[in-house]
């Protein structure tokens, strides 16, 4: 009676073991995926050090790549520059209920930090002694980003990749 039993177990956790390896790796992606060898994922001059308020921002994965094309950008009070962004199919599992309908309709946030000087006065020390040096796309344009693919607790959790650590036009 205790060998069927054991042997039940075992296939029950091994079954559910599989489906939640799966589940993880369908729904939250490997970091580089889609990359190119062209393509890092580090923190090229501690971007990530001159991100405004950082604590609202809640990491899932510390770096990965996306392509998609800019429907929209916007520049922020804070310095930076959003890039709405419609995701190519193969990234389409990356935005969540915070991108949809307004005021991100369905894209995902994309962020390059510290682009124009801040007119928010809480912002001016988070880009001191930062420049800038990825470039802004124009709405229409084809881009691969590379980041940290994190949720803003602050608006509504939705979906970014923010900072960009590299961004591709084309």
């Amino acid at each position: 009676m205790k060998g069927p039993l054991v042997v039940a177990l075992v296939i029950v956790s091994l079954v559910g073991a599989a489906t939640g390896f799966y589940l993880y790796n369908r729904f939250i992606p490997s970091p580089g995926a889609g990359s190119t060898s062209s393509t890092t994922c580090g923190d090229p001059a501690s971007i990530s050090s001159h991100v405004y308020n950082p604590s609202r921002l809640q990491i899932v994965k510390s770096c990965i790549t996306a392509s998609g094309t800019v429907d929209r950008v916007i520049e922020e009070a804070d310095g930076d520059v959003h890039l709405r962004t419609n995701l190519d199919p193969a990234y389409s599992n990356l935005t969540n209920s915070g991108n949809q309908g307004y005021p991100q309709n369905g894209d995902l946030v994309v962020e390059i930090i510290c682009v124009n000087t801040p007119s928010q006065t809480d912002a001016i020390p988070a880009c001191q002694n930062y420049t800038n040096q990825i470039p802004v796309p124009t709405a229409g344009q084809h881009i691969t980003i590379t980041g940290p693919y994190v949720l803003d607790t602050d608006h509504y959790s939705w979906a970014e990749i923010h900072p960009v650590y590299s961004l591709v036009i084309g």
